[in-house]
């Protein structure tokens, strides 16, 4: 027997299993004791083809011996990494699921997917001592079926939850910075209970900062523009690694792109803001002379070392040089001279 023709068993990989499920799946099916067995048969294949496997990671590489060897395609996704190590005794299937595809989607590795979205039952353990039964609502959908059409919903899912922890992350920094800044009450109930309630992803990035800001401005009282205002530069000094509200395990981690892309908006769009660019931007870099509370009204009452904080932000990430260069026209619609690049 030729050693091609050792694994006679070639079935396709499930759309969301992950390739280490499907690799077990592989050796068992064709009687391989483990799947180290297996893994010394590829090595010996590989070596007889003369070949060079080697991806970015275990998951990119195991992928690239899959599909030299059953001569289709087999890509790593982002549910193949090491997110989803866990024993398996510990694993809840859908038996139905299970019974029809014989094999092990990456999603039933997530602790809160409990309820089959296909069958509308309960996931059972797999382990011969099941655990106590879990509290869980069974009348809502796990949100990751909303991305399970996606190329790859593991990334889709998980953009989604970052861009609602950001911007739980800004509700309440915005609370304790308008609290202890400038004096003034910052209601978030509402903007948080929207961000738990609502299915984010039916929304623009551009939508759910814009509602959540409207939210906290409508039951706090405030002015809108000043909150988007200060949340803009809340979001920038989120990319500085020694900012003002660094705290680990506060969730303070870099900013999105969304975030950014929506921050710099409201900051161009703010004539003191663009006043304070500009005069930095001719000014030199991270000079003291120019103050943040010097050109915007609502920040007069801001100490220093908040003011240094924020304008250390704005200088770091490129704010008075990237800026600058794309703002030409919104300077000359507000009506002051902006200078030219050549002339700076």
């Amino acid at each position: 027997m030729t050693i091609e023709r050792k694994l006679l068993i070639r079935s396709h990989k499930h759309q969301f299993e992950r390739i280490d499920d499907y690799f077990v799946r592989m050796a068992g099916t064709n009687g391989f004791s483990s799947t180290n067995r297996l893994i010394k048969y590829f090595r010996s294949w590989i070596k007889t083809k003369e070949l060079n496997c080697r991806g970015i990671d275990k998951a990119d590489t195991t992928a690239q011996i899959l599909s030299l060897y059953l001569g289709r395609k087999i890509e790593a996704k982002s549910f193949d990494r090491l997110t989803f190590a866990r024993l398996y005794q510990n694993l809840k299937i859908c038996k139905a699921c299970f019974s029809k595809n014989k094999a092990i989607p990456f999603y039933w590795y997530l602790d809160d997917y409990c309820w089959c979205h296909t069958h509308h039952e309960p996931l059972h353990h797999t382990a011969s001592k099941q655990k106590e039964a879990e509290k869980y609502d069974y009348t809502v959908a796990h949100p990751i079926v909303d991305f399970l059409d996606c190329d790859d919903p593991w990334s889709a899912y998980c953009s989604m939850l970052r861009s609602e922890q950001e911007l739980r992350w800004l509700c309440y920094r915005l609370k304790q910075f308008s609290e202890t800044h400038l004096a003034t009450h910052t209601h978030i109930a509402e903007a948080i209970g929207w961000i738990d309630s609502a299915n984010t992803c039916e929304y623009l990035s551009s939508d759910r900062f814009e509602r959540v800001t409207s939210l906290m401005a409508e039951h706090s009282k405030q002015s809108a523009s000043h909150l988007r205002l200060v949340a803009a530069l809340l979001i920038w000094q989120r990319m500085v690694p020694d900012h003002l509200f660094h705290v680990a395990g506060s969730g303070a981690e870099s900013a999105t792109e969304a975030s950014l892309e929506w921050a710099s908006r409201q900051l161009i769009a703010y004539e003191p803001m663009l006043r304070f660019i500009s005069d930095a931007h001719q000014a030199p870099r991270n000079t003291p002379k120019l103050r943040l509370r010097d050109y915007i009204p609502m920040l007069s009452s801001l100490d220093e070392n908040t003011d240094k904080a924020l304008r250390k932000a704005i200088y770091s990430c490129g704010l008075t040089t990237d800026f600058f260069s794309n703002a030409s026209s919104i300077y000359n619609q507000i009506g002051f001279n902006c200078p030219s690049p050549d002339m700076v």
